[in-house]
């Protein structure tokens, strides 16, 4: 959610606040924001939603702010939470990382007004809950509102930042008998809430849509909000989007060998080690007066675990199928070839292939039997026989990476689409395009995350720094393509139309065509430059109903 427009209206104002600029008063204080005359909108940066989670609040649930900040500059975005390090990736290359780093931005049309709120568009950033951030670039929220106003229907836009790695998602016996876990989602949750408070005075409606798109974590994050304390309905949202997250199988338990393990290395390896037969107070204590670089690269984790609390479902889809959840309207979906994303390769034997299968041994080999080894079958899907360039060697790459997709991704988002549908309306869709240009190397094949520069008809051109940082993105201004161009404007303005009325198809494009609910037909909206239309989904049914029979619970 930072466009290079933002960024430098925001340099211009960093000296100081002025007269002139746009106020919002809530309950913590004054926040003087900064005006977009290009767009006709006016945002809010780096607005602090929770107390700092510094020093004795490092690892513990996060607390609102109960006291005045009196006159806040809200001219630039806050800095990321600090990202966990070694991933193989880091979304925060290039932008300032703290630990003081709760905070949420809100874009606004211009002319929006208390007595009459507009619908809220929240953005909760993916980022495998380990990277990522609200001021990434990617993430413009201007041009999703320029598009909602022209849907005649226009929105509010808030992205929010979240603790990661091990500062939002450290377990162990010691945190979860103080009530300590899933500091990130909980994050989050809170996030929502000072939204349902503040946001009227932005203009926004209290009762806002939360909406959710990038996969790894950011999809997923949605699900664990919409199960959170076993579904509980705290009106905190009225819909949701998930793009690229339905996963399956169960959350890890707090106290899980290997969740426990990565507490007791944390203690063992850094001054703490001091602690080790002490109390849990004590550990607790030293960890939380640990630098940050210390902590950092000593603590290890991955994302949320079964606290039986916030987190009171077994997993994710487990929760669906419980009834556990707040019945609110999806859109959900996922990319055509996800699998090559997220599946290791180099199988050459159909032995070595069941090896990389992502399921439990005894069911490689029948998942196998249903992903023939037939490359011209496999993910990246209509490539006929040709790998992808740069893929590591391995005949046999094509058929793992079409299981382990659909184990991972299309599968799940196919399940909870039968079976929210019969409940609440669904809209599903696939992601099917190359994009043009994806900032810092080729793609030839339609990966994850490439949907996410269209939903957001990201404009901004960033180009440099994304190769600068290897991000992928995709710039859709002037110079690209008009038909990528038309696919941008036409997702986010559907986007827009279901975070605004509830359906997509109020989209202001005129050659459109019909979304149908997922009751009306089991469908995929399949979004593309070649002409998007719909199909029926039911691609490789016989594979994805055995993941959905036996792997996904």
């Amino acid at each position: 959610m930072l466009g290079a427009t933002i960024f430098l209206a925001g340099l211009a104002l960093a000296a100081g606040v002025t007269a002139k600029q746009p106020t919002v008063t809530i309950k913590n204080g004054t926040l003087h924001g900064v005006d977009l005359p290009q767009f006709n909108q006016t945002a809010f940066l780096g607005i602090p939603y929770a107390q700092p989670p510094i020093g004795d609040l490092r690892l513990r649930p996060p607390r609102s702010i109960n006291a005045s900040f009196g006159n806040l500059d809200a001219t630039a975005y806050g800095p990321h939470c600090w990202s966990a390090p070694n991933q193989g990736f880091d979304d925060n290359l290039g932008f300032p990382s703290s630990e003081d780093c709760l905070t949420l931005n809100v874009i606004r049309p211009k002319g929006v007004q208390e007595s009459k709120p507009v619908p809220v568009m929240v953005w909760i950033h993916g980022g495998g809950y380990v990277t990522g951030g609200s001021a990434d670039f990617r993430y413009n929220g201007s041009w999703i509102v320029d598009s909602s106003i022209a849907n005649g229907n226009p929105i509010v836009f808030v992205g929010i930042n979240y603790c990661l790695g091990a500062f939002g998602f450290l377990a162990g016996k010691a945190l979860a008998d103080e009530g300590s876990l899933n500091m990130g989602v909980r994050d989050q949750r809170l996030a929502l809430h000072w939204i349902q408070e503040n946001i009227v005075k932005f203009g926004g409606d209290p009762t806002c849509a939360c909406d959710n798109c990038r996969g790894e974590a950011g999809g997923e994050s949605v699900h664990v909000q919409v199960t959170a304390y076993a579904g509980r309905d705290d009106k905190l949202f009225h819909q949701t989007i998930s793009q690229s997250g339905s996963f399956g199988g169960n959350f890890s338990l707090a106290t899980d060998p290997s969740v426990q393990a990565a507490f007791d290395n944390l203690i063992a390896n850094t001054t703490c080690a001091s602690t080790v037969n002490g109390t849990a107070q004590a550990q607790l204590a030293c960890v939380r007066s640990l630098p940050v670089d210390v902590f950092r690269n000593n603590a290890i984790a991955q994302g949320p675990v079964f606290d039986g609390d916030f987190v009171k479902v077994p997993g994710m889809l487990q929760g669906y199928k419980d009834g556990t959840w707040v019945r609110v309207p999806f859109i959900v979906g996922s990319n055509t070839d996800e699998g090559r994303a997220f599946s290791p390769l180099g199988a050459n034997t159909t032995e070595q292939a069941a090896a990389l299968v992502s399921a439990p041994p005894e069911l490689q080999m029948p998942l196998l039997d249903l992903y023939p080894d037939v490359p011209a079958l496999g993910c990246p899907f209509e490539t006929g026989d040709l790998q992808p360039e740069g893929s590591p060697p391995g005949t046999q790459n094509k058929r793992v990476t079409a299981v382990n997709g659909d184990i991972e991704l299309a599968a799940g988002a196919r399940w909870l689409a039968q079976h929210a549908s019969s409940e609440v309306p669904v809209y599903k869709y696939r992601f099917n395009h190359v994009p043009w240009d994806t900032g810092f190397a080729p793609i030839d094949f339609i990966s994850h995350f490439l949907e996410v520069s269209y939903m957001f008809n990201l404009q901004n051109n960033d180009t440099a720094f994304w190769k600068a940082n290897k991000f992928t993105a995709t710039y859709l201004g002037p110079g690209a393509p008009i038909a990528d161009r038309f696919l941008g404007s036409y997702m986010a303005a559907s986007w827009a139309a279901f975070v605004a009325t509830g359906d997509p198809n109020t989209a202001n494009i005129p050659t459109k065509i019909q979304w149908p609910q997922y009751s009306e037909r089991a469908s995929n909206m399949v979004w593309q430059t070649q002409g998007s239309t719909v199909e029926d989904d039911d691609f490789r049914k016989e594979g994805m109903q055995f993941i959905m029979d036996h792997v996904l619970f």
